[in-house]
């Protein structure tokens, strides 16, 4: 920050605050405005710049901002010291200290003086290049009775008063001494300041949720221009127009999801910049303000934090998808005029609903038949084949269900989405549960439903069910927003996914070091002193794989793990999504027995965080992912 930079503005005129210009006063947005725009407002009202709020002067009283003050106090010191000069008798000499007791600048000379006279040889003198920003907590003159002190609050007026005033005009009220009520209103400013910062979080998360929307968009565009131009491109030149139409639907339904998009995210930026200014005027209090300023302080940060929290964006948002309907290609050439449109994903969920009725066996046997039919027909049906597979394929990824290489159809190279839940009745609500949104956070939940089978040491849940025995390898993903409330020290386990038998669900808090079990955990690791991804097999540590993310106070990151299981090839494999690689693969993995998918999110004390399950079609399964499994599966 350049020394024109560090001084505070007015929020109206844009004039910088200055030791000896006009005094900065306090608007209820926690805005400054100096003491000239205050006497000079056209028809007594203000118009704050920053945030464009009005505010009638006749309605409202303002004070003197004394934070800003001391904020100035300390910004001319440090970065215009010369402009300081000694005001013991104005003898015009450059000041070269200052006297919190007296509140005077001092030159070397009367430095001297000061240290050397009785009544004042015992105040503690502020060189310049050694003054931090610290709050005085010495008591005002009573502006009454000129001599006494103000370290009193009368609780019942809500003003400081002196001793005399005490027994005066003050004796049957409620008086406390300035620094209980000080203290209790410094506690109140930290309350605001975790409620703002638990906001900002969520600000931020919505933010981010936002823009990888946007990117989810983008994505969807492309793959769906790509399937467009595929299909219309195996096709004769009638549906040319229809193309040239479709694309253009694309094209504005994209353009209005992302200007949508674009507009929360604006809104979203503009909360977050509010409650960042907020957050540094409460810090400022706490770092200038005096006792008595604490206390005058309090209301307008109260009504601003209040204001800001019945506003608060959503935690994360949903953005909604789009897909491209070909379920008319069998009666394509009669119906070519209204054939395809861009649908949203939950438009087509009812032919995909039809789909769903057919056993793993008999989709996976119906695959198979039609692929080999085709082969079989290849010399009078080829182009046929082609169009034929496009749909048996399109079928199978509305159904969760991919093929590993495009040219294989066999057991062994399709991979199933599962669609597992979270099991509710069994989740461990002494230290976690699921909230609306259906994600798993380590907090305790607000109510205790009843109910006998929770888990009762692992501190998380399990899914309904165990892993089925396809013969395939299964896949699902899991998107974790962690938020660090300080730096992490000694080993602290973040969150873990896993399997395990059905017996050791409940063993331990956690799975990893017991047998038969395999799981991967985000946590502080000793070894590098920093945030690691470890994995773990029968109770042994595998690997552990460094800088996860970063081991400092609000950090905010999202994980995106994905997990493999192929009790076939008895593999299972760790994915991080986000860096597109393959963590760690365990091999010799025993499934004689049922494994059931474990979740556990932990330490609410040190983080905060939130798993969300990722199942079926809502898995992005592009082919760079399919190729990453494909090679892990195969070494």
């Amino acid at each position: 920050m350049s020394r024109m930079d560090a001084f505070p503005k007015c929020s109206v005129c844009q004039q910088q605050f200055t030791l000896k210009g006009p005094v900065p006063y306090l608007l209820p947005c926690l805005h400054a405005v100096c003491e000239t725009c205050v006497t000079s407002a056209a028809g007594g009202v203000i118009s704050c710049s920053t945030c464009q709020r009005e505010v009638n002067l006749t309605d409202t009283g303002l004070q003197k901002d004394a934070a800003r003050q001391k904020e100035v106090f300390h910004v001319t010191v440090k970065h215009r010291p010369t402009e300081l000069l000694c005001t013991n008798d104005d003898d015009g000499n450059q000041a070269v200290c200052w006297c919190q007791e007296c509140e005077e600048f001092l030159c070397e000379y009367c430095q001297n003086m000061h240290s050397s006279v009785k009544l004042t040889r015992n105040h503690v003198l502020q060189n310049f290049s050694d003054m931090a920003p610290t709050a005085s907590n010495i008591p005002a003159f009573c502006s009454i009775h000129k001599h006494h002190l103000l370290y009193l609050f009368d609780k019942t007026c809500k003003k400081l008063i002196c001793a005399k005033c005490r027994f005066d005009d003050h004796a049957d009220h409620e008086v406390v001494d300035l620094d209980v009520v000080a203290d209790t209103v410094t506690k109140q400013l930290n309350h605001h300041t975790d409620e703002l910062s638990t906001l900002q979080a969520r600000q931020q998360s919505h933010m981010q949720s936002i823009r990888q929307g946007t990117e989810s968009t983008d994505r969807t565009h492309n793959s769906l221009k790509d399937t467009i131009s595929h299909t219309f491109q195996s096709l004769r030149s009638q549906l040319d127009q229809r193309e040239k139409e479709l694309l253009i639907d694309l094209e504005s339904q994209t353009k209005e999801t992302k200007a949508t998009l674009y507009a929360q995210l604006t809104t979203c930026e503009e909360e977050w910049k509010t409650c960042t200014e907020a957050l540094d005027y409460i810090a400022k209090v706490l770092l200038y303000a005096s006792w008595s300023d604490l206390v005058e302080l309090e209301s307008y940060v109260g009504d601003i934090t209040r204001n800001y929290l019945e506003t608060a964006a959503p935690q994360t948002h949903v953005v909604p998808t789009a897909a491209f309907n070909t379920n008319s290609l069998s009666t394509l050439k009669s119906t070519i005029s209204v054939f395809g449109a861009i649908l949203p994903r939950e438009v087509d969920e009812e032919s995909v609903k039809d789909k769903d009725t057919q056993t793993d066996d008999e989709f996976m046997a119906d695959l198979e038949m039609k692929h080999k039919m085709c082969i079989e027909e290849k010399e009078t049906i080829e182009k046929r084949d082609s169009k034929t597979m496009d749909v048996l394929l399109g079928v199978a990824r509305e159904c969760g269900v991919h093929l590993l290489k495009s040219d294989v159809v066999d057991r062994s190279m399709v991979l199933k989405c599962l669609h597992l839940k979270y099991d509710k009745d069994r989740v461990n609500l002494d230290y976690v549960h699921i909230n609306t949104e259906g994600d798993l956070v380590n907090r305790k939940s607000g109510t205790r439903p009843a109910g006998k089978g929770r888990l009762k040491k692992y501190w998380g849940a399990c899914s309904t069910a165990p892993l089925p025995r396809a013969g395939c390898p299964q896949y699902l993903e899991m998107v974790n927003r962690v938020s660090l409330h300080k730096p992490l020290t000694g080993k602290v386990l973040i969150l873990e996914v896993g399997v395990c038998r059905e017996e050791q669900r409940d063993v331990s808090h956690c799975i990893g070091k017991q047998s038969r079990s395999c799981s991967m955990t985000v946590s502080r690791c000793t070894t590098h002193g920093g945030i690691c991804r470890q994995t773990w097999k029968e109770g042994k540590h595998v690997l552990c794989l460094p800088d996860t993310l970063p081991n400092a106070a609000r950090t905010l990151r999202t994980l995106h793990y994905g997990v493999v299981y192929d009790d076939a090839r008895k593999k299972i494999v760790f994915i991080d999504v986000k860096e597109k690689k393959v963590m760690s693969t365990l091999d010799n993995v025993d499934s004689s027995q049922p494994l059931w998918p474990m979740f556990g999110v932990y330490n609410p004390d040190d983080v905060t965080v939130s798993m969300t399950l990722v199942v079926g079609s809502d898995i992005n399964m592009t082919e760079e992912k399919k190729a990453m499994i494909v090679k892990a599966l195969s070494s």
